[in-house]
């Protein structure tokens, strides 16, 4: 359909300019904090005011037609959300799944096309929830179909409340003995959401933020809000004193509004108690502002055509910024953020009167019934969905094709392979072969771990730990404590245990070493749950340590930093919690011997190793001082305890003098920003087992 029929055809009375005006304040927040975060650390609020003026919007279409009629048309209201959203929505994710096989290393293809799925169906949300408990999930790229979590709220929203109020009122209807207002019931019903949701997101954001921030129940209080404002009525007599009320109120919430920019950043737990602030704000705005100067304010050309176009340009902006470094081989920079601010606001306005607005006002389509565009939903959504499952396929064949090769390999005698090339020693093993060589295939890279579930702690008041080589019989034992980093090298101690006749008992915590320090956690269910290992770590030693040949201590430097206190550095604090936790075992005569981390590689490596063809090159490497720059307290600890404290760094099978290489004899070294590879950890084992037996002898 033309611009012209579209825009014919599109109500113009009626028009709430102040809510056009808080739309377009909120789509700018958002885009402008994706672009400039630092610039406008609070941006991400606009979402919030985006849940605020559906819930104003929607519950007061609902509740009219249950004056009116007495019932709500389920199938139509239904039907009428999807030609609203569906088409502009199901366009940009298509788009941007295409894009994603022309531009992005398939490395990324199956978290993108997972989230794809996710999108598609409504979804995104939980997807994003279940990645933040996902210990490693957490390392995942930017997606750019990750900003659907906040519509897929939006449509569950959509879809729970009217059933909600249906059900809410057929019972009251049964039970009341006479007659009750519908407003009243809606009313009720709201304030027991704004409640219920709003203690929920107080305590999940303590405990659980990262699912908190993209649970629809914590967050189902904003849209609540923004339905109870529908159904209060706003007094019109009194004229002056009703247009001091508004006035005051519509500013005193544009002030909350604008005071959540720059109060709140990445930093603040959210939405919890936080959200009060842009949540009031914009509550105050959809109940007060019709009448005052905000609405000429939304009345003014750009303001108004930022409001009409919000929807689009949200859709539209995130992928842009995710990949375009992609297209252009680099970072965005102040043009190029500029150029995606700039082409977001046009291509936005092009999807609104071309798809969203044509879809949303054309009669011809106003007059499919319910039925026919449900069909039309499920058919769209189906072939949507068969994008992102085609990805995961062809995925799914390379990575199959890439983990026969690697394994081939393995199996070989190849000379110099992985660890084994010893690039930082004066005389380095060099073979040609290998230049061409990257395995395991980056799009494999994040599956090549070793970690074990019954090594692994993730819950509270676990010490989860198993048993490498055999349980008895054995000729030394060990327990091998830390975080992931630890656990990265489970493969490599049961090669070592099942050589030597060892035992070595592993038991790791997401996040969490060693120490008799407090570690900073970003909830207090986490910060918990370590504590509680690290004591049952110390009852273990204690316990066997008539037993224990030795303590084996890995962690990631840059992970979890202890807490400070008073006038005490970073750097001490950590090295007094290290010396406190050995001596649980050196003061009963056990040594400590600490497996230095390995070194941080270059941002983005796995993604940058992927676009690699031909011969490895160096565009992937960290610089030595870089890469080795975190500081983990092993040295100096075990320095103050002195010889049954011991070091085992192996940082030159990682580095030259100057550089890491992200790509070490034919094998990539990293499988995410911060963990090796199970193929390259393997390499190490002749390596690590004569630096704990060296150590073991220093040590007596």
């Amino acid at each position: 359909m033309s611009e012209t029929s579209s825009t014919r055809a599109r109500p113009t009375d009626g028009t709430r300019w102040d809510v056009q005006a808080l739309r377009a304040f909120a789509v700018l927040a958002v885009v402008v904090y994706h672009l400039w975060p630092h610039r406008l650390p609070g941006g991400f609020v606009g979402v919030d005011v985006f849940f605020v003026v559906s819930g104003y919007l929607i519950t007061g279409h609902l509740l009219r037609e249950l004056l009116a009629s007495g019932r709500i048309a389920l199938a139509r209201f239904w039907s009428r959300r999807a030609l609203r959203l569906l088409p502009a929505a199901f366009l940009a994710i298509a788009a941007t799944g295409v894009t994603v096989l022309l531009v992005v290393p398939s490395v990324l293809w199956g978290q993108y096309g997972r989230q794809l799925i996710a999108s598609t169906i409504y979804l995104q949300n939980w997807q994003l929830a279940s990645d933040a408990v996902d210990y490693l999930a957490g390392d995942d790229d930017p997606s750019p179909f990750q900003h659907f979590w906040s519509l897929s709220v939006e449509e569950q929203f959509y879809i729970a409340l009217p059933l909600v109020l249906i059900g809410t009122v057929a019972l009251v209807r049964i039970l009341a003995r006479r007659a009750v207002s519908p407003a009243v019931v809606v009313r009720v019903v709201l304030l027991v959401v704004v409640a219920a949701s709003l203690a929920w997101s107080v305590v999940q954001t303590q405990t659980s933020p990262g699912v908190a921030y993209f649970s629809t129940a914590t967050r189902a209080w904003e849209f609540a809000l923004g339905g109870l404002a529908a159904t209060l009525p706003v007094p019109t007599t009194g004229r002056r004193r009703v247009a001091l009320l508004r006035a005051t109120g519509t500013w005193a919430g544009v002030a909350f509004l604008v005071a959540s920019l720059a109060v709140l950043d990445g930093g603040t737990p959210f939405p919890g108690s936080a959200a009060l602030l842009p949540v009031l704000g914009a509550t105050l705005v959809v109940l007060l502002g019709g009448g005052t100067a905000l609405e000429s304010i939304g009345r003014w050309a750009p303001v108004a055509h930022l409001g009409r176009t919000s929807y689009a340009i949200y859709l539209w902006h995130w992928p842009a910024i995710v990949l375009a470094p992609f297209v252009l081989g680099r970072d965005l920079d102040l043009t190029g953020r500029v150029v995606v601010l700039v082409g977001s606001v046009v291509v936005g306005t092009l999807s609104t009167l071309l798809v969203e607005e044509p879809f949303r006002f054309a009669s011809r389509v106003r007059r499919w019934r319910p039925r026919r565009v449900a069909v039309t939903a499920i058919c769209a959504t189906v072939a949507v969905v068969a994008l992102g499952a085609g990805t995961l396929g062809t995925l799914q064949v390379q990575q199959t094709q890439a983990q026969e090769a690697a394994r081939r390999l393995e199996r070989g005698d190849v000379r110099c392979f992985g660890a084994a090339a010893e690039i930082g020693s004066a005389d380095p093993c060099v073979n040609p072969d290998l230049r061409s060589v990257r395995v395991p295939a980056p799009a494999n890279a994040k599956r090549d771990d070793a970690n074990r579930d019954a090594c692994w702690s993730d819950g509270a008041g676990q010490f989860a730990r198993c048993t490498l080589g055999p349980e008895t019989g054995w000729t030394k034992r060990f327990i091998a404590l830390g975080d992931s980093h630890n656990n990265a090298l489970i493969d490599v101690y049961q090669r070592i245990a099942e050589a030597n006749g060892w035992r070595i008992d592993v038991a790791g915590h997401p996040s969490c070493y060693f120490t008799a320090a407090d570690q900073s956690a970003p909830s207090a269910g986490l910060l918990a749950s370590c504590t509680t290992w690290k004591q049952r770590a110390m009852a273990y030693i204690e316990e066997n340590h008539e037993d224990l040949t030795a303590v084996l201590v890995t962690h990631s430097a840059t992970s979890r930093p202890v807490l400070a206190a008073g006038d005490v550095s970073a750097e001490d604090a950590t090295v007094d919690g290290l010396v406190t936790a050995w001596r649980t075992a050196t003061d009963a005569g056990v040594p400590v011997i600490a497996v230095r981390d390995n070194p941080v590689p270059a941002k983005g490596v796995v993604t940058c190793v992927a676009r690699m063809t031909g011969p490895t090159t160096t565009a992937c490497d960290q610089t030595r001082s870089a890469g080795t720059a975190p500081f983990d307290g092993q040295e100096q600890a075990a320095k103050r305890i002195g010889r049954l404290a011991q070091v085992v760094d192996l940082t030159d099978l990682y580095c030259t003098d100057t550089t890491c290489p992200a790509v070490i004899g034919g094998v990539l070294v990293y499988r995410d920003k911060t963990h090796i590879t199970n193929t390259f950890a393997k390499t190490l084992r002749p390596f690590l087992e004569r630096g704990i037996e060296r150590a073991l002898q220093r040590a007596e």
